[in-house]
């Protein structure tokens, strides 16, 4: 096998993606389990995912049970693999991903489904569930999308609903006292579990919920990539979980309730990752990073323990005194990003983006007065109730954004405002998941009014691809029948669809027209209020009450308060052990 796999990998691009042997990899002789880990694209980005670290050093750390991984291959290997009759092999031990007694994917964005299947396919593992036999691996997938597991459900054994370190013990424990059962015999005692969806055994499934973040589970000695990986840093979640309440976005509603990690531990945390990887910068990561109550202690205690390192902040609020933060990082930036999302107060109030046209403005001024001669400045379009007003709105703040930059940066003439505009895609258990995305026609219109009145002196315009959103939204609200669409669009080509050289509309077009549908009728469709939704066997512990006071409330332009400093609003998350937990009260 292995003089096989090199054979192949002196005939391709980057063969490092495939060698394996990193720091911080683990090779175990003795094991209960063999479980391969994925994340359904290439190697520099699946190996920064954080989710496939974490289970990975729980996994290897906490059991005895060994785990492995492997990403999708990029077609010039995998065109190789099909010629020489070479299976899909794990990075760790280059043995067939076939013969691991679980597989298990991280589903984190909708376009990478049909590389789910190209690697199913590349080790030839049944597509389909219930076309596996004992001898063939479980295959199960987690992460934010497969809060509505059904458009994928058909090509699972199983699926973790929620948070998987509380899962994963729980599945290791099933797997070993089932050993030498029949396959459906595990699947019963798996679907047992609170949040395990089983589609042989379809039953209504409640998100589980990790209680507090366990220390010991952070992965102090990640797996240090061998080739330059787009996060090629060493990464801590801090804090999981937002109280922001925007009614787009389905990660601060799956994640609820806010749960921090300590100063302390963020800091003992880093250090040992400092330490043990020789990383020079470190990313505090979570939905919204300057929300975490104890950043700036956490941020000046690392100043003193490690002058040395970059700490990046990924995720930054609207507000100057975030921007004021970033001087604590021991980095200077000629570049910031923030996410305004909406062109016009009326509409920030609807989508419940808690930012005023005042806060920008002085966000910008600060950032300006800062250093920075870039500001990129991220929009979506298309988000319920918008008019050409919203959108002439983002124009306006692109000028004032230019404006403040003349008039506050250091150097003027370089002053550059880069605004970026994605189309919003409606998602499963959010406030907006009624409703229908705009279709290609208006998209395109609003897309030419941006380009019309946009000054290009000193102003940027980039608009996100239409296409691949009005995909993403054809599968994110999708049934069981949208598996089928899946499928035909890998039968007729689609892979690494999240890549703009390899997107394929007509494959999808092809696929969904075979299904009786198209792209576009399934991505614009609406829902009544009181209709049945594809994901309503899936409980996020948001009541759908909540979220439908929540879509009135957008209707009437009404904000609703920050839950960590205002008024419980009664979303239904917080129950018994499960509450927010904020480090500094």
């Amino acid at each position: 096998m292995e003089k096989r796999i090199e054979s192949l990998l002196e005939r391709v691009e980057k063969p490092a993606r495939y060698i394996g042997g990193e720091v911080g990899s683990v090779v175990k002789q003795d094991y209960s389990l063999r479980i391969v880990l994925s994340y359904p694209d290439v190697y520099e980005i699946g190996t920064a995912n954080q989710a496939v670290q974490i289970i990975y050093s729980l996994i290897n750390n906490h059991s005895d049970a060994w785990a492995e991984r492997v990403y999708c291959p990029w077609p010039d290997l995998s065109s190789l693999m099909r010629e020489e009759s070479v299976p899909l092999f794990a990075l760790e031990s280059w043995e067939p991903v076939s013969t691991a007694d679980l597989w298990g994917f991280t589903l984190q964005h909708e376009l990478t489904y049909t590389n789910i299947l190209e690697m199913l396919d590349l080790a030839g593992v049944p597509l389909h569930w219930e076309d596996r036999d004992d001898d063939d691996p479980l295959v199960f997938a987690g992460g934010p999308s497969a809060s509505n597991p059904h458009p994928v459900a058909h090509f699972f054994d199983f699926m973790l609903i929620g948070d998987g370190e509380q899962v994963v013990p729980l599945v290791l424990e099933a797997c070993k006292s089932a050993i030498g059962k029949p396959r459906r015999e595990l699947l019963e005692r798996l679907a047992d579990i609170e949040g395990i969806f089983v589609p042989a055994f379809p039953r209504p499934v409640t998100r589980a919920v990790a209680a507090e973040l366990d220390y010991s589970l952070i992965p102090v000695r990640p797996v240090i990539p061998s080739m330059g990986a787009i996060h090629d840093r060493a990464a801590l979640e801090i804090m999981r979980g937002c109280t922001r309440g925007c009614r787009f976005c389905m990660a601060g509603t799956w994640y609820r309730p806010v749960r921090e990690r300590t100063v302390e531990d963020v800091c003992r945390a880093i250090g040992e990752m400092v330490a043990g990887t020789g990383y020079e910068e470190a990313s505090l990561s979570s939905l919204s990073t300057t929300d975490y109550s104890c950043i700036q202690e956490t941020l000046t205690s690392l100043a003193q323990s490690h002058p040395g390192l970059t700490v990046s902040l990924p995720s930054l609020r609207v507000d100057p005194e975030a921007i004021r933060l970033l001087r604590l990082t021991s980095s200077r930036r000629s570049s910031i990003t923030m996410a305004p999302e909406a062109g016009s107060q009326r509409l920030r109030d609807a989508i419940n983006k808690q930012v005023t046209s005042q806060d920008i403005e002085e966000t910008l001024a600060e950032a300006f007065r800062g250093g920075c001669i870039t500001v990129k400045l991220y929009f979506m379009i298309g988000l319920p109730t918008e008019t050409e007003e919203d959108l002439q709105g983002i124009i306006d703040i692109a000028n004032m954004a230019r404006r403040i930059g003349r008039q506050e940066a250091a150097n003027p003439g370089r002053v550059q405002v880069n605004v970026s505009v994605a189309s919003f895609v409606p998602k499963a258990h959010t406030p907006f998941q009624w409703y229908g995305m705009n279709g290609r026609e208006e998209i395109a219109a609003k897309h030419e009014f941006l380009r019309r009145n946009t000054p290009r002196k000193q102003i940027k315009l980039s608009v996100h691809d239409i296409e691949p959103s009005l995909v993403e939204s054809a599968i994110a609200r999708g049934g069981d029948e949208t598996a089928t669409a899946i499928e035909a669009a890998w039968r007729a080509g689609a892979r690494f669809d999240a890549w703009t050289e390899k997107f394929s509309l007509e494959a999808w077009e092809t696929a969904f027209t075979a299904a009786g549908s198209s792209v576009e009728q399934e991505a614009t469709r609406s829902f009544a209020v009181d209709a049945a939704l594809p994901w309503d066997d899936i409980d996020s512990r948001v009541t759908k009450e909540f979220l439908l006071e929540e879509k009135e409330r957008a209707e009437r332009g009404e904000v609703t308060e920050d839950c960590r400093t205002g008024a419980c609003e009664a979303c239904g998350v917080c129950e018994d052990e499960i509450e927010m937990r904020i480090a500094k009260q």
